[in-house]
């Protein structure tokens, strides 16, 4: 009884609320609108202000959204007019305009803003873009028009943003930490580490606007990704009529990589359109040396001392399309295919010097993989703009298919001393490795203001994930296949996962603002290995609260607060049980009892004079996900397994110091200082693992005569801990030219990367003498040429241009 009596209570005070509320709106009118460009796009972020007359004074003002709208309270029985300005963009002065107790609301038709020609071009000539900025919430590194950019892979842009680091299997790191979730367009992508990586070298640099590194996200992103989120942001149309560009490149690194592609937009009426289409032949070299030592139970040493060369080349076609349709100013709906393929060949050789003993056996591995892989995606997502005071309804709905049919052999040919050309023995292994993802997402999300002054955010959300991986092993005896059902296996994964949350931000004074989020998780999965006869369910569910608080000291002294609970899920490679094979002496093995890891994380930003950045981040991560050699003193072999550490503390710094010694030469610097300490048990013994890291990186940018650009790109990352390796020290260099032709129409673009090759990895562990030490370098050392064409039908190019160059547009998040 006392808790229906509550509830009454509060909804009576709500309506009190909202009565009290629509009787203050009475006593003034307001003024709504809608900006937009002579290409109909809507500009944000005007001021509009009141003047009284005849005495011209101002009454108040605004700004306009995001997506042009505005709105102005006005008094009653008082003629005004309205003044708006906007960068780019010449003043408007509306006529005069009167309000009163029987007409309370002026809605003015479509106001459209005439471009300022003098300052459009003055921007065009001068303004150098940071290459780094920070907002509220994220970290923003602008990739389009950049000369690294042009004949490179999403992938290679990554890896060179701030405080990014890729290890030794190419998953990648977030300040120190693994977990990071990748998004494309706010959209995840539901990918396992190794196929998003394929994917991500896929995709083309040329399609990206900017990289938005998000390290703690708030309630209304995917609990998912323990570091934050990378959310990859693609060029959008933003002007009607027909555009687009074409583009071609080639990239050599020891093997001739190439790419072409097509980007046409359509835009006219209530219909905007695209199509992009790419075709790229990636590749990768890798080179390695492996050291490991395994020692029985008296100590006796076995001493592998591998030399491995890889070859692998990627033929890549894609497809973009999608179309959005506008009904009205308030209602749009819209579809998006993507459709991604790879056909992949993989050579992978080993020249293995096996100890035992005192008697050498050399060991002659040659694996030969191939990969035909599709990811095709399907995506509809309606937005209902309920007012114009930015309450809507957005709903989005995805389908991902993806299925990669891989085939592989391994060849393995044993030599003893001094019978050099004749094998002791020989085998040959074969598999083939049929697996496929379906993917369904769905999620309704619903913003809205309440009282005026707190913006409110709640959604929800349910996907389900179904993997099918069946693997086939066969050995090769006198040129027949035979069944080998040991080394075989069938595993099956389902997941689901019901996700519920809500956010509501709000200003307690004009300089200090919060948002406080939770979101609720739910998760069902279930393993199954058919062929051990073994079902692993798993049921859980999470709390993930969120806090961002931001403070304005004072004009040139912000500072923004806030915490996170974070989830990182297994892989679903990770949790198959079955040994995957690698060579005679070295395998991996899933591990069904995996648990996510829990990661809670605070973090702290400071501005300075609105341009130099300070971000301190601490994190505590329990039941971490690491890989740990295990050594098998018997035999002498090697299992790689993915298991949980007890748990990881991770401090960070991040200092962004952007520097403009001359209109001409722009400079982005930027600091990462983190440190790690890992604490595991392996054989009872309770170990730590821990470091203090630092990466440099600086970006500089020269605007020259004649249309000329150069960057030059240096970085360097001390040396850290991952787990149970110490990994060494790396830096590295990267040049990039850029001259444009025909007024801006033709970019042409030479690229250097890893000038020096010094990116060289290496990292090693050692426990109670057994040893693994790994050096590799993976081709990074390549030179690109690019060349890219834009074109447009019924628009002067150059104006267009002037609109994308905008700062303030970029400050903006245009």
């Amino acid at each position: 009884m006392t808790n229906l009596i509550t509830r009454h209570t509060f909804l009576m005070a709500t309506l009190g609320f909202l009565l009290l509320s629509a009787f203050s709106k009475a006593q003034t009118g307001q003024v709504t609108g809608l900006l937009t460009d002579k290409d109909n796009q809507a500009v944000p972020f005007a001021n509009v202000v009141l003047y009284s007359l005849p005495d011209s004074s101002m009454i108040t003002g605004s700004v306009s959204s995001a997506d042009g709208n505005f709105m102005v309270k006005a008094p009653f029985d008082k003629a005004f007019f309205l003044k708006i300005s906007a960068v780019g963009y010449q003043t408007f002065q509306s006529a005069k305009y009167t309000l009163s107790a029987s007409n309370p609301i002026l809605q003015l038709d479509k106001i459209e803003m005439t471009d300022d020609l003098a300052v459009l071009g003055e921007v065009e000539v001068t303004a150098l873009r940071p290459q780094v900025m920070m907002e509220a919430d994220k970290m923003v590194v602008s990739v389009e028009g950049t000369a690294l950019a042009a004949g490179s892979s999403v992938y290679e842009v990554i890896e060179k943003s701030p405080g990014v680091f890729v290890d030794q299997d190419g998953n990648i790191q977030l300040n120190g930490k693994e977990g990071v979730q990748i998004m494309i367009d706010g959209r995840l992508t539901y990918l396992s580490a190794e196929d998003l990586r394929s994917m991500l070298q896929g995709m083309s640099a040329e399609n990206l606007k900017n990289i938005e590194i998000i390290t703690n996200p708030s309630a209304k992103y995917d609990a998912q990704g323990n570091s934050g989120i990378i959310n990859i942001t693609l060029k959008k149309n933003t002007i009607r009529g027909v555009n687009g560009s074409v583009n071609a490149g080639a990239r050599y690194n020891g093997l001739l990589g190439y790419e072409t592609g097509v980007r046409i937009n359509h835009k006219k009426g209530n219909w905007n359109s695209f199509v992009n289409a790419d075709l790229s032949q990636r590749t990768r070299l890798r080179d390695a040396h492996l050291y490991r030592v395994v020692r029985d139970t008296e100590g006796n040493p076995s001493i592998f001392d591998q030399d491995g060369h890889q070859e692998n080349i990627r033929l890549a076609p894609t497809i973009r399309l999608g179309t959005d349709y506008d009904f009205n100013d308030r209602q749009s709906l819209g579809v998006m295919f993507n459709i991604y393929a790879q056909d992949a060949v993989d050579q992978f050789d080993f020249n293995t010097l096996l100890t035992t003993n005192n008697i050498d056996t050399t060991l002659i591995t040659n694996n030969n993989i191939k990969n035909r892989f599709m990811h095709s995606r399907a995506n509809i997502h309606y937005t209902y703009k309920l007012d114009t005071n930015g309450t809507k309804i957005s709903t989005d709905f995805n389908f991902i298919r993806l299925a990669n049919q891989g085939n592989s052999t391994f060849a393995n040919e044993y030599y003893v001393a001094g019978a050099p050309n004749n094998p002791v023995k020989s085998d040959l292994l074969k598999t083939d490795n049929p697996n496929s993802y379906d993917i369904y997402s769905g999620q309704i999300d619903f913003e809205t203001k309440l009282f005026k002054k707190y913006k409110v955010e709640t959604g929800v959300k349910a996907s389900s994930v179904t993997s099918n991986n069946n693997l086939k092993f066969y050995e090769i005896v006198d040129n027949q296949s035979q069944f080998d059902e040991n080394r075989s296996n069938h595993f099956i994964y389902s997941e689901q996962i019901l996700a519920a949350y809500t956010s509501i931000s709000g200003r307690i004074n004009p300089k200090l603002s919060y948002q406080l989020g939770l979101r609720a998780e739910q998760t069902y999965s279930e393993g199954e290995s058919i062929t051990k006869n073994q079902v692993t369910p798993r049921d859980y569910f999470n709390w993930f609260p969120s806090v961002f608080v931001q403070q304005t000291i004072s004009d040139n002294y912000q500072v923004n607060y806030n915490y996170s609970k974070r989830i990182d899920r297994p892989d679903y490679d990770n949790l198959n049980p079955f040994i995957f094979y690698l060579d005679p002496k070295t395998t991996a093995q899933g591990n069904p009892y995996l648990r996510p890891q829990i990661s809670h994380s605070f973090g702290v930003t400071q501005t300075f004079y609105k341009q130099f950045n300070l971000v301190l981040n601490a994190s505590k991560t329990s039941d971490v996900i690491t890989e740990i050699p295990f050594q098998n003193a018997e035999d002498g072999t090697t299992v790689f397994m993915q298991e949980n550490m007890s748990q990881s503390y991770n401090y960070s710094g991040t200092a962004v110091i952007p520097f403009q010694p001359f209109k001409w030469w722009g400079i982005n610097n930027n600091v990462t200082v983190f440190h790690q300490d890992f604490e595991f048990t392996i054989d009872s013994i309770k170990r730590e693992n821990k470091q203090t890291t630092y990466m440099l990186r600086t970006s500089n940018t020269f605007s020259l005569p004649g249309k000329y650009r150069i960057e030059l790109n240096a970085d360097y990352r001390s040396g850290l801990v991952w787990g149970v390796y110490e990994i060494d020290a790396q830096w590295g260099i990267d040049l990039g030219f850029k001259k444009s032709f025909f007024d801006g129409k033709l970019d042409a673009s030479l690229n250097f990367s890893d000038v020096l090759r010094t990116r060289q990895w290496h990292g090693n562990s050692n426990f109670a003498g057994n040893i693994n030490d790994i050096n590799q370098y993976f081709g990074q050392q390549s030179v690109g040429f690019s060349l890219r064409y834009k074109f447009s039908k019924g628009e002067e190019f150059k104006a267009r241009q002037r609109n994308t160059n905008l700062d303030e547009l970029n400050r903006a998040g245009g």
